[in-house]
């Protein structure tokens, strides 16, 4: 049917500030297209044509076309159902479209720059607060006499699970990543001022590693930031960043050029949602204990490499997992997992990385069976 109405009958409208991605490109699957500036602001190419437009059906042309014909009940019912998918699919293309420009709207400092520490804060909630208020009138992204009203944060999460774009610099960035809250962009620039430490000390610039209250002085000198010092520590110790006192014993895992991603939990629909279907290297940890290596206690009990990410995390949840060790311990504890996409390399990463555990931990972490 719906071959018979194209391209007389129905009709496309490409969005305000969307475009169709060069042929020649060819994105990661999970990929929605690439988010670019120009001199009007952020637009986006899309990998797929079908997203960066919505249907349109000329009403005259068809009531002309269904009184030329005679139609029979079934083909009127296909009309019907042939007009529930495109309402279905504009719903979906237009929502798909407000959610990218809605990120670019609100973390274009972080997308202009490709530095995570210009990530703001921004919920699902407050997008899907931003896409109504654009909704309610002619929207600067939508064609003329497009609606997109009822719009809620359960719509934007379903959307953007497992979806990724590309950055105006090329990098693959998840979408959920564009939500931060308040505390993970705490934690990246309590990261950032950790990396500095580990550089002033590695250059003889300063003696010993920061306390907590000095972390939060900086936080107010440098970002303008005010936390408590107990707030310092959570995010901390939520990052499984030792204390002062243990980096001043020089355990240094992870090094600081190892850019983890967050962390997540361990299991079947986090691991659907979160990892990437890209080579990369992961590290496995327990959530709420750590082991007693040499040196001293960490939650970390694996680091590994693989060739796809979410597949080899996947794996580890199956009943029948190689590894005895670290099915026991998923069986028993609550676990959480953080990761990096390494499309070159990831073996040596791994090596390296648990090098670098047992120089700071005195063994390697306790479900890696073989010596690196």
């Amino acid at each position: 049917m719906f071959t018979q109405l194209w391209p007389g009958i129905i009709s496309t409208s490409l969005f305000p500030r969307g475009q169709v991605l060069e042929a020649a490109r060819v994105l990661t699957p999970n990929a929605i297209g690439q988010l670019r500036n120009d001199e009007e602001g952020f637009c986006v190419s899309y990998q797929q044509a079908g997203l960066a437009r919505e249907y349109l059906i000329d009403e005259g042309g068809m009531r002309r076309w269904r009184q030329s014909q005679s139609l029979s009940a079934a083909e009127e019912e296909e009309i019907l159902a042939l007009r529930r998918q495109l309402r279905l699919i504009n719903t979906r293309n237009r929502l798909t479209h407000m959610i990218l420009m809605g990120i670019a709207e609100h973390q274009k400092a972080y997308l202009a720059s490709g530095d995570p520490l210009d990530l703001k804060p921004l919920s699902q909630v407050a997008l899907a607060e931003w896409i109504r208020s654009e909704g309610q009138g002619d929207s600067r992204f939508l064609p003329h006499g497009s609606k997109l009203e009822l719009v809620d944060n359960s719509m934007i999460s379903r959307l953007t699970r497992g979806m990724s774009v590309l950055s105006p610099q090329g990098q693959d960035i998840p979408l959920r990543d564009f939500f931060p809250s308040t505390r993970d962009v705490h934690k990246r620039m309590i990261e950032a001022i950790l990396d500095e430490e580990k550089e002033q000390i590695r250059r003889g610039d300063i003696e010993r590693a920061y306390t907590d209250e000095e972390i939060k002085e900086k936080l107010k000198e440098r970002y303008g930031v005010s936390i408590s010092r107990r707030t310092v520590s959570v995010c901390r110790q939520g990052m499984r960043i030792p204390s002062s006192y243990t980096r001043n014993s020089n355990h240094t895992y992870p090094p600081g050029e190892a850019h983890f991603s967050f962390h997540y939990a361990l299991n079947v629909a986090s691991v659907k949602a979160n990892a990437p279907e890209v080579p990369g290297v992961y590290e496995i940890s327990l959530a709420e204990v750590e082991v007693d290596y040499p040196l001293c206690s960490s939650g970390v009990v694996y680091i590994g490499s693989t060739k796809n990410l979410r597949k080899r995390l996947r794996d580890h949840l199956r009943p029948g997992s190689k590894n005895g060790d670290l099915r026991t311990l998923l069986s028993n504890h609550r676990t959480v997992f953080r990761y990096i996409v390494k499309l070159r390399g990831a073996r040596a990463v791994e090596k390296g990385l648990c090098q670098c555990f047992i120089s700071a931990y005195g063994s390697l972490p306790r479900c890696n069976r073989i010596r690196v």
